[in-house]
């Protein structure tokens, strides 16, 4: 790195100004940034998408998987540009095995899903470092900027989706009158009940609309973790330090030669002496008058440090024993409790037949459902001769409602079954077929199966199918008290 031959200016930055010298970076040169990208994943796209045609979902997962590649050529143009050097397309070119070759586990597999991505591979690609060196490279940059850094990387992925729906939307629009008999084929068999469920054609289009979204979003994302980086080295290297430095060198190199002459010239006979005497002195003499100096003696210092006693291996393996025994213990007390209450839920309705006749007198809880008062009081002693006489008169809801709810009254009476009042007449149909024969699920069936046409769809039954309802009514009348 060519500190003198810099483009941009090297200062001390907050982590959001860094952010805006990135992405003014990739602005500067952002059509070459945008090729380098496509060329590292264009081709490989081109086999792996014609592979996946009528699999989009699974290219465009792929597709993503493989944007470090991109981004690799994206950071090896800025990283080049900034440093004075306008890379060849031949460069860019030889450096495409490179991007997807080098170190292929670590930077696809292993550091895929770390949010530090942006700045780290900069200190892989720029500085060659690995192992530890890495590592610790690695801890001291992320924590300038630590924040801005994850919050851009999550932003970028959700800023693609959307930016690629509003492509998306932008070629719908575009496409030409009577040319878009596909598109319309497509929408006709897109069910909007199930919007997930989309047609090739529109998923194609979509995935494709998402690619694109995703090489703009990701060269401005390397362009940001770009400017990170260089602005951690300035703080931790003091690269601004250094080019006030050397800026100052070169303006004293144009007078200095001239000023050495002139002193020289004007010293006296006995200071000249006594400078060349100090220069006929060996370096190892000078450096140990420094050394004798008293700022430079070495005071040492004696701490009396108490060693403590080190756990033997046995005693803290049988600590950790009885702590995974205890463990042990409690999660199988929990099972064992989860699994009773389990079963008592299960078989609740048991208990509640076998409760005596106070809970039975309590089992009717539900006054109303689905609107019709299924209350004793509510209805008459004889309910199927007055719904056939109600029949008879014409009032053909009235007499399926005063059929179908003395039904569902006679059953929370005798049959002890808990129908509530928010149950619709599948979840009635359900309880009182899980009920059992004495609930007469059967009859019950076919008398819903009547209500449901005549109350929903309209279709009134036949007289004779009616009278039979009446007739096979399967409940004692109630008993007066």
């Amino acid at each position: 790195m060519r500190l003198d031959q810099v483009t941009a200016e090297i200062r001390p930055r907050g982590d959001l100004e860094s952010v805006d010298l990135g992405l003014a970076l990739v602005r500067r040169d952002f059509w070459r940034c945008l090729a380098g990208w496509w060329m590292a994943l264009g081709l490989p796209g081109v086999v792996v998408g014609w592979c996946l045609w009528d699999w989009p979902l699974l290219f465009l997962l792929w597709f993503w998987w493989c944007k470090p590649a991109g981004s690799r050529m994206v950071l090896l143009q800025l990283s080049r540009r900034l440093f004075g050097e306008q890379p060849t397309w031949h460069a860019l070119w030889r450096e495409l095995p490179g991007a997807w070759l080098r170190r292929f586990f670590h930077r696809f597999v292993w550091v895929r899903f770390s949010p530090w991505m942006p700045v780290t591979l900069a200190v892989e690609e720029l500085e060659g470092l690995r192992g530890a060196d890495y590592q610790r490279r690695i801890g001291q940059l992320v924590r300038r900027g630590n924040g801005v850094v994850i919050w851009i990387y999550c932003m970028a992925d959700l800023a693609a989706l959307w930016f690629g729906l509003a492509i998306f939307g932008v070629v719908a629009m575009m496409i030409p009158d009577g040319q878009d008999a596909p598109w319309a084929r497509a929408l006709e068999e897109w069910n909007p009940a199930t919007p997930l469920h989309l047609p090739v054609l529109l998923l194609r289009t979509a995935c494709g609309c998402v690619m694109l979204a995703m090489s703009l979003t990701d060269i401005m994302l390397t362009g940001a973790g770009f400017g990170l980086y260089v602005n951690s080295r300035t703080w931790i290297d003091g690269w601004d330090v250094e080019l006030a430095f050397r800026r100052m060198g070169e303006r004293l190199t144009k007078g200095l030669g001239m000023l050495m002459l002139l002193g020289c010239l004007c010293l006296p006979t006995g200071v000249r002496a006594e400078a060349a005497a100090e220069a006929e002195r060996t370096p190892r003499a000078v450096i140990e008058d420094v050394k004798a100096e008293r700022d430079f003696r070495v005071h040492k210092v004696k701490l009396r440090v108490t060693q403590h006693q080190p756990i033997p291996i046995s005693s803290f393996w049988g600590t950790l024993g009885g702590m995974l025994g205890w463990l042990l213990a409690a999660a199988a007390v929990a099972l064992a409790l989860g699994f009773l209450v389990w079963l008592v839920w299960k078989y609740r309705h048991v208990l509640v037949s076998r409760g005596g006749a106070d809970q039975g007198a309590r089992a009717l809880a539900a006054r109303v459902v689905m609107g019709l008062a299924v209350t004793p009081e509510s209805l008459p002693q004889d309910i199927p001769g007055t719904a056939w006489s109600l029949w008879q008169q014409g009032r053909r809801q009235e007499a399926l409602g005063l059929l179908y709810r003395g039904t569902i009254a006679r059953t929370i009476e005798l049959a002890r079954v808990e129908i509530h009042e928010a149950d619709t007449e599948g979840d009635c149909l359900r309880r009182i077929e899980a009920a059992g024969g004495l609930a007469h699920p059967g009859y019950f069936r076919g008398l819903t199966g009547v209500w449901i046409r005549l109350a929903y769809a309209g279709e009134s039954p036949a007289d004779a199918e009616v009278e039979g309802l009446c007739r096979e009514w399967p409940f004692l009348e109630r008993r007066s008290a």
